[in-house]
């Protein structure tokens, strides 16, 4: 994830489950309080999609600022066009999503 933006602090990654689906739990932390950009949610959704060495099912994404703040994501996902839904301060987008607004990123 801190190769995917330059504003990346840090970043965690786990292992999830929602219904039948199994997916990551992706948490960001971002230098500066500027909202994510469509350009750096689509570096994030296409790194957290291709990270370990299994296919995920889906990707719950949440993005916050050093001081603990939630950053949205929904504006920039509208803008990408990509299929998602609020789960919290965050968002889960399926792999399936992901590879239609997207391409497949490899």
């Amino acid at each position: 994830m801190e190769a995917a933006d330059s504003r990346v602090a840090s970043a965690t990654v786990e292992q999830g489950l929602s219904g039948f689906s199994s997916g990551w739990i992706v948490e960001v932390v971002m230098s500066g309080e500027d909202p994510v950009t469509s350009d750096e949610l689509s570096a994030f959704l296409r790194a957290a999609r291709h990270a370990g060495s299994r296919e995920p099912g889906h990707i719950d994404l949440f993005t916050k600022s050093q001081s603990g703040a939630s950053l949205d994501l929904t504006a920039a996902a509208d803008q990408l066009g990509i299929l998602y839904s609020k789960i919290g301060d965050g968002i889960d987008v399926s792999s399936d999503a992901i590879d239609d607004a997207l391409g497949t990123g490899r």
